[in-house]
């Protein structure tokens, strides 16, 4: 039952907010405020990226009438979902087309009965 809570909001409000419709508001709902993205880059520096950053770039992109949303319409493969008492780690490749363009792992904790994502890190092809 969780495993699919977890699918359904990543599809409904990950996806959809920060990708497929620009949907601010699912954007918000799914990532928690503190969330960010922190990678190592192949050169060894450190990358971090806010939720505060991210929802400036999809602004920009809502505001922007010529964007072509099908540049970045992504799908999910699920690869593996672990659970552990309100916290869950998610691994999935996103698809565009037959084009695998991310491997992203996510970090979710479980806050008022709601998923929330708290961290990433992500591969990009």
């Amino acid at each position: 039952m969780e495993i699919e809570n977890i699918k359904h909001t990543i599809e409904k409000n990950y996806l959809q907010g920060a990708f497929n419709a620009t949907d601010i508001n699912a954007f918000r709902n799914i990532f928690h405020p503190e969330f960010a993205i922190i990678n190592i880059q192949e050169n060894g520096h450190f990358f971090l990226f806010t939720r505060d950053m991210w929802e400036g770039v999809l602004q920009e992109r809502q505001s922007d009438k010529t964007f072509d949303y099908a540049t970045i319409a992504l799908q999910p493969k699920w690869r593996k979902i672990d659970i552990e008492q309100g916290k869950a780690s998610v691994t999935l490749d996103l698809y565009n087309g037959k084009k695998r363009v991310y491997t992203d792992f996510l970090l979710l904790t479980k806050i008022d009965k709601e998923w929330k994502i708290v961290s990433k890190i992500f591969n990009q092809y």
